[in-house]
């Protein structure tokens, strides 16, 4: 699938309101694009076990299920989120031969599995300290390969918070809209980063 077709087809599911406590901010089709088409043309998607961590209404899981991965993990704290997750899948997907998909209610910290590859679009750490780098050290436990999405300028701290090999950086931006009421303008560009992490062994 091209990366147009591919924004497109995630541009038409469904998204909701997020919660600002959990810094929960929607990913549009064409950056979920982008990051999947990344993570694909690095032989990261295809035929690979792959888990949508922190998954939101499940935009990065579900394009990896049309790039061909053998299986997705869906894992948020909102069920209701994880509901319209699933739904997102089953619109995304219906009548297409695409890989197994699993829904998990929980939070990121729970989870036991382990997988070839984790797609992420973490909160950013910016009320709740720390959540970023949570996120990160948990999908650097449980799969070799990590992209994880983090407001720019952090990519060395990140770095050596695990023994990963940060190995690209990909500049985005995110365009974060008026959700919220201390939100004062319609649309804001928030500039970051996609890093991809790699265990290396020695």
């Amino acid at each position: 699938m091209k990366k147009k077709h591919l924004a497109i087809t995630l541009s038409q599911l469904k998204t909701a309101q997020f919660h600002a406590d959990l810094e929960q901010y929607m990913l549009t089709g064409d950056l979920a694009a982008e990051i999947l088409i990344t993570a694909h043309d690095f032989g990261d998607i295809a035929g690979k076990q792959v888990a949508d961590l922190g998954c939101g209404s499940g935009l990065l899981g579900t394009g990896a299920l049309l790039l061909g991965a053998e299986s997705v993990h869906f894992v948020d704290c909102d069920c209701d989120l994880m509901a319209m997750a699933r739904e997102n899948v089953h619109t995304a997907t219906k009548g297409l031969k695409t890989g197994k998909a699993s829904f998990t209610c929980c939070t990121v910290e729970t989870i036991t599995f382990h997988v070839d590859t984790v797609v992420q679009n973490p909160p950013f750490g910016t009320k709740k300290r720390g959540s970023d780098l949570q996120f990160l050290k948990k999908a650097t436990a449980v799969s070799p390969i990590v992209y994880s999405l983090h407001k720019k300028g952090n990519a060395a701290f990140l770095q050596n918070q695990t023994e990963h090999i940060l190995t690209h950086i990909l500049e985005m931006k995110v365009p974060l809209f008026r959700s919220y009421p201390f939100h004062e303008k319609r649309v804001v560009n928030i500039e970051v980063e996609l890093l991809r992490f790699e265990k290396v062994n020695p």
